[in-house]
């Protein structure tokens, strides 16, 4: 609400000196009149004002992106608008503000509608400078942010890696020394080096991944899970159609398995999790439908930011060309991705 205030105050310290001056060349023409014309230079000005304004909505609107028959039908409206407010403030207004109440002089048609369309024309090009201005400093505030949250996202991609390293060669070691005593043991940790593994060996300068990598890493955290649980999990995860060769952006799935394990009943042999990934040549498409119900009783707190991330993940990568739909009942939660094959 503050920056709305302040940018009033911007306009108003524009447009003030900017009738000053008018008032300025009408002092050093007329001096006796000067003080009897301000009200007459406030009305004479109050027209092109509006039609600035008007043409700022009108470009924001249909500018971008281009609207040609929008924004031409919004361009004459507003002209015609102007036309009747000028003709309303030249004629009918401004002459009861004049010292000898005269209206100004009659034009022909032809040079009353010159001058308008001049008018016009002049004030429509400083609403587009305008808005021209405003868009591209808009633009260089985004891809300055965009920049720093890149910056910030690879500095602490490179503190978390300092541990992981060690970690892994640590469970390398673990896994060695519990061969021999137990086997489920020995398979938790290596199930835990190969998750730990693949999220240190994703290149980060390939904004892609093979789906086939992605799937193995999801069954992997699934394994490790069902350890957790002896086995109990009641989670049905299927993949149909050909994966071979495809790509996706990658840790996005597993995201979103991660929240289901953390945040739904998984052990609930009457109502067990449905994961399905399914790969349609005839559409270009991937779908990854995922069905849970809820946690009853304590649940953990959830800031929802890891779907905020997944969905300006995608946007960063398809574009608008994807669809992620999250239908939350009251007993359930259900997940629907639809993606273009890469």
């Amino acid at each position: 609400m503050q920056s709305k205030y302040k940018l009033i105050v911007y306009h108003l310290i524009f447009w003030l000196p900017y009738m000053l001056l008018g008032g300025l060349l009408e002092f050093v023409a007329e001096p006796e009149t000067f003080f009897f014309s301000i009200p007459d230079i406030f009305f004479s000005e109050f027209p092109n004002i509006c039609t600035v304004y008007l043409c700022i909505l009108l470009f924001r609107k249909f500018a971008s992106p281009l609207k040609i028959v929008p924004l031409s039908i919004g361009i004459f409206l507003v002209y015609a608008f102007s036309c009747l407010h000028w003709y309303v403030t030249g004629y009918l207004i401004r002459p009861h503000f004049r010292m000898n109440g005269d209206p100004p002089p009659i034009m022909s048609i032809w040079n009353y509608s010159v001058l308008l369309i001049w008018i016009f024309i002049k004030y429509a090009l400083f609403a587009f400078s305008y808005y021209y201005a405003t868009e591209n400093i808009k633009q260089q505030k985004q891809l300055r942010l965009m920049e720093r949250e890149k910056h910030e996202a690879e500095y602490a991609f490179l503190r978390a890696q300092i541990n992981p390293h060690f970690l892994n060669n640590t469970l390398n070691f673990f896994y060695a020394k519990s061969l021999t005593l137990s086997a489920e043991l020995s398979e938790g940790i290596m199930i835990l080096s190969e998750i730990m593994r693949y999220s240190l060996e994703i290149d980060k300068d390939d904004k892609t991944a093979l789906l086939d990598h992605e799937l193995a890493h999801i069954r992997n955290v699934i394994k490790i899970n069902q350890l957790r649980f002896n086995n109990k999990l009641q989670l049905d995860f299927d993949v149909k159609g050909d994966t071979k060769n495809v790509r996706i952006i990658p840790l996005v799935l597993i995201t979103m398995v991660e929240n289901i394990l953390k945040h739904g009943d998984c052990t609930d042999k009457l109502n067990p999790v449905y994961i399905i990934l399914s790969i349609s040549e005839l559409d270009g498409l991937i779908y990854f439908n995922a069905s849970n119900k809820k946690k009853t009783g304590p649940k953990e707190l959830s800031s929802g930011i890891g779907v905020v991330n997944i969905r300006k993940r995608l946007a960063h990568h398809y574009g608008s060309n994807f669809t992620l739909e999250i239908k939350e009942g009251k007993n359930d939660y259900n997940i629907e991705l639809r993606l273009p094959i890469l």
